[in-house]
């Protein structure tokens, strides 16, 4: 059965990429396997929440979905 994809968005001034890691581990505990969990960093002072589910996908939704993660990952790839 397909699960639905939670996205969060942490502000990057306060967590490294371990940091990171432990919050999805935890958050992922948690909600004990109900979401896919992915947690990334962005320069916003908010936390950002997204959650995306196959059942309401359409082809823009993808394409949203997926420029959410690329952005999410790009300033990652480029500092190292």
């Amino acid at each position: 059965m397909p699960k639905p994809i939670f996205l969060i968005g942490v502000p990057r001034e306060h967590n490294t990429a371990n940091d990171l890691r432990l919050i999805q581990n935890d958050i992922s505990n948690t909600i004990k396997g109900e979401y896919y969990v992915l947690v990334y960093s962005h320069f916003k002072k908010e936390i950002e929440f997204k959650v995306f589910y196959e059942k309401d996908f359409d082809e823009v939704k993808y394409e949203e979905l997926k420029q959410i993660v690329k952005d999410a990952v790009s300033p990652n790839l480029k500092k190292e």
